[in-house]
């Protein structure tokens, strides 16, 4: 009662103070003292905020619990669950990858490029040897071992097979034909051959690193002439290696193997960019040479290349003194080698002119008048007047082919390659305006290339060509090579009223 009695101004001050929260009391010099306003707006302010971060952190740990308490039941399910119904499964699919890594260990590539391991083979179970027979009987005859397959083709020479997913496509175990065309001669047996055979010239040996010191090489580089020209400078390198009493070398990557190419094995993997590995060594059993890297391989071997022609000087190399049918000889023994494995395009450009099997004979002529500028030259050599074959005149063919009996056969005429000579056209419009000779003429204007085709002159019963073109010579050489000088045609002279060769 005794607050009641105190002045109502004092009172009204008081409460004043207590109610309003914008004035702070000044009492014992709280403005003055550094200690904290305790204003009731901010502390009531921070109360809230410390409240709710306690409420969020309560309902946060209330999920966290509620999940992990989930998430740990549903794992202990799935490894119960797992564990009854795909451990087999799972264990079986580990044994087969176990079994094809096994398999084809050599296909593994390990990290970093490491060799693979060495995987050690299973060893070999435990084979108890046979009971030993009783005193009184003689042991059991040996197991009879099953006898080797057939030999097939030409069991002479290893088998050519290359890898890089193709074989070469070479005939075998035909070797009285070539292209599926009879020819009068067994390329393998070679007791039987007309001509001796003869793998080296003179006293010549299989050359090898250990006792060559100088070499003739035959090198990278454009080759000289036709195909013609090119066969003339390949075998010539062989008369001046053994005139230089030097080994013949050939380099991978040389003309000499492209040139041969496109009449041997196949040329897509015979070409001096696909070559096998494995095939060198055949090829020098069949030529008789060495196949090296390049010429910085002999020189690391201390073997030197001394000087010698470029190609164009091989063509036109000769020496009087060789004796010209051991040449003739050798030549005819690596052709006959050679020939057991033609081409396919070759073979297949043969098919096209003359169908699968061949039954009707024909006959092939070349025209080459490009060449004719040497004719002069031919014919003072040869003391022979080598005109009418040169130009392939009407009547030197009628005559040849009506003593041959093949006026009624086909005839097929081949070019060099490159574009038309006018002068072989006319030379060809002249046989085709005669009247036994114009309904007999197949020409192809696609299919006139006769490097392309010289198996269709190898093969043909009648064969005339251009005693001047060094192919017409090469194939009057194979011709002769494979027995078939009956019907070749090429250096011919007239006797009486008749051409002979």
């Amino acid at each position: 009662m005794s607050g009641l009695g105190k002045p109502p101004s004092r009172r009204g001050a008081r409460a004043t103070r207590r109610s309003n929260p914008f004035i702070t009391s000044n009492q014992g010099g709280a403005l003055c003292s550094g200690q904290r306003n305790n204003s009731p707006f901010i502390s009531s302010y921070d109360a809230e905020k410390k409240r709710k971060h306690g409420q969020q952190r309560k309902e946060m740990a209330k999920k966290l619990l509620v999940w992990g308490s989930l998430a740990l039941i549903l794992t202990v399910l799935f490894r119960s669950w797992s564990s009854n119904s795909d451990e087999p499964n799972l264990l079986r699919g580990g044994a087969e990858i176990g079994t094809k890594l096994g398999s084809n260990n050599d296909n593994i590539i390990p990290p970093n490029n490491a060799p693979a391991p060495a995987v050690e083979p299973p060893a070999p179970a435990a084979v108890e040897p046979p009971p030993p027979p009783p005193a009184d009987e003689p042991p059991p005859p040996p197991a009879d071992e099953p006898p080797p397959p057939p030999a097939v083709g030409n069991t002479s020479l290893p088998d050519p097979s290359v890898v890089k997913g193709k074989s070469l496509e070479i005939e075998k175990g035909v070797e009285d034909s070539i292209c599926g065309s009879q020819i009068p001669i067994n390329l393998a047996d070679k007791d039987k051959w007309p001509t001796p055979y003869t793998p080296f010239i003179g006293n010549g040996k299989v050359p090898t690193d250990s006792i060559a010191k100088e070499v003739v090489l035959l090198q990278n580089g454009s080759p000289y002439g036709n195909l013609g020209s090119q066969l003339t400078s390949f075998f010539h390198a062989y008369d001046f290696a053994h005139e230089s009493k030097a080994p013949l070398y050939i380099t991978k990557d040389s003309w000499a193997l492209e040139t041969l190419s496109k009449l041997f094995f196949d040329s897509d993997l015979i070409s001096p960019a696909n070559i096998p590995e494995k095939f060198y060594p055949y090829l020098e059993k069949i030529l008789r040479v060495k196949i090296v890297e390049s010429e910085e391989v002999l020189k690391s071997m201390e073997i030197t290349v001394p000087h010698h022609p470029p190609v164009q000087g091989f063509f036109h190399f000769s020496v009087p003194g060789l004796d010209l049918t051991q040449i003739r000889n050798h030549r005819e023994t690596i052709l006959r080698q050679l020939l057991q494995y033609p081409a396919p395009g070759m073979c297949t450009n043969l098919e096209k002119r003359l169908g699968a099997q061949p039954t009707e004979k024909y006959t092939v002529i070349s025209f080459n008048f490009s060449a004719n500028i040497h004719l002069p030259k031919l014919d003072a050599a040869t003391k022979k007047d080598h005109t009418a074959a040169a130009e392939m005149q009407p009547d030197y063919v009628v005559n040849i082919l009506g003593r041959e009996g093949m006026l009624e056969q086909p005839i097929f005429p081949v070019f060099p390659p490159g574009p038309p000579n006018p002068a072989n056209v006319e030379a060809l419009m002249s046989l085709i305006k005669n009247p036994l000779l114009h309904d007999k003429i197949r020409y192809d204007l696609h299919a006139r290339n006769l490097e392309d085709y010289v198996y269709l002159a190898l093969l043909a019963d009648v064969y005339l060509g251009n005693p001047v073109d060094p192919l017409s010579i090469w194939i009057a050489r194979i011709r002769a090579a494979l027995n078939k000088k009956q019907g070749t045609y090429v250096l011919t002279e007239k006797q009486g009223d008749d051409w002979v060769s």
